[in-house]
């Protein structure tokens, strides 16, 4: 890790109220243009993959290319994508958010092709939901805990509406229901994200929110980055390598789930937590 350059992008207080307050955080333009359209190229490989199988591994059924395409644990088929885990211009601003005790607890990519031109376009409800399942079911608490977030990195054009874009209900992250219309409009306050490629979109997990149809002439790409306690339950199979986990250093080994035992992740000893043994180094925490 480059101290200075994770030291320069620490969260900011006004950052860290706009994600307290509204449950959500832009960051514009947190990737090159050059890494963006070499993360797009690993994507659409993997896509391409699956298509000239005609079989989606996720949902287990025929895959064309007018289908959604959901691929969980992406994390290890390219050391380009475990970069992003530690991206010098957003992951301060997640411990700065969760704290020092985390890892990614789950990744996945989402690419979602224009809508076959002779499809219904009558308004239909959106999928609204909070993340982490039967959690929202199981912990009794009101708000629920945030638990984890996760950053998106906008691949492609989303910087129009009608590209499948993502929906959010700002300040919602503090409600345990909302109301969601059944008749296609939405939910009073709802708010279309507009992110151009190589923007990150931080949101806690709580933040009620849904994605859009697309509509436009775009295949609509995202990666999504999701980091929780590491207590917290593994979402994905989390398939790394012992080659990439290996070789690398320290910290993204904790955020790739490394620990010394079990109970590493409920008690953590130095050894298991080298983030926050930088984090004292640069006293950034006391």
């Amino acid at each position: 890790m480059s101290d200075h350059h994770y030291i320069e992008h620490q969260i900011t207080e006004a950052e860290l109220d706009q994600f307290e307050r509204h449950g959500y955080l832009i960051v514009e333009g947190a990737l090159p243009v050059e890494l963006v359209e070499q993360l797009e190229s690993k994507v659409d490989a993997i896509h391409q993959f699956h298509l000239d199988r005609a079989y989606d591994p996720y949902t287990e059924s025929t895959l064309t290319e007018y289908h959604n395409f959901f691929y969980p644990n992406f994390l290890k088929d390219d050391p380009l994508f475990i970069d992003l885990l530690d991206w010098p211009k957003t992951f301060p601003k997640v411990w700065g958010i969760l704290g020092w005790n985390i890892y990614s607890y789950h990744s996945h990519f989402i690419v979602t092709p224009p809508r076959l031109p002779d499809a219904n376009r009558a308004p239909r409800p959106l999928g609204w939901h909070q993340d982490s399942g039967r959690v929202n079911l199981e912990i009794e608490s009101t708000p629920r805990p945030r638990l984890s977030l996760k950053v998106a990195y906008w691949l492609s054009d989303c910087s129009q509406s009608g590209r499948g874009n993502f929906y959010i209900l700002p300040d919602s992250h503090l409600k345990n229901n909302i109301e969601k219309p059944t008749d296609g409009n939405l939910p009073k306050g709802a708010m279309c994200i507009l992110a151009k490629p190589g923007d990150a979109f931080f949101f806690d997990r709580r933040l009620w929110h849904a994605r859009s149809e697309n509509d436009s002439s775009i295949t609509r790409k995202a990666l999504f980055y999701g980091y929780g306690y590491r207590w917290l339950r593994s979402k994905d199979d989390m398939t790394i390598p012992d080659s990439l986990f290996k070789t690398s250093h320290p910290i993204r080994q904790q955020l790739l789930g490394g620990g010394t035992n079990a109970n590493s992740y409920f008690s953590p000893k130095d050894a298991d937590v080298p983030l926050k043994v930088w984090l004292e180094k640069q006293n950034l925490i006391s």
